[in-house]
């Protein structure tokens, strides 16, 4: 693969499948928690566009690390704020 070309491709649609797990998280946690998991996503889509610009073939590790920051809130959504199905 030649990442400095398909690397921001692969970057976008891991995003928009973070996006995905992001709006089925509604099931288990309250409105204001959907909404902290959509501000939280929102703030790698800046990244993944100035890494596109100086570093494309990095850009799949954005997703990655959105990955790790959805895992993240709802760990503490669910053991520390009491999130349920």
């Amino acid at each position: 693969m030649r990442l400095e070309r398909s690397g921001p491709w692969i970057g976008t649609g891991g995003l928009l499948v973070v996006l995905w797990l992001v709006v089925s998280t509604v099931l288990y946690a309250p409105w204001w928690g959907v909404l902290l998991h959509l501000l939280v996503l929102a703030c790698f889509v800046p990244v993944l566009v100035r890494r596109a610009r100086t570093a494309p073939e990095t850009c799949v590790l954005v997703p990655v690390a959105a990955l790790a920051a959805w895992i993240a809130v709802n760990v503490v959504g669910v053991v520390v704020l009491g999130w349920r199905a």
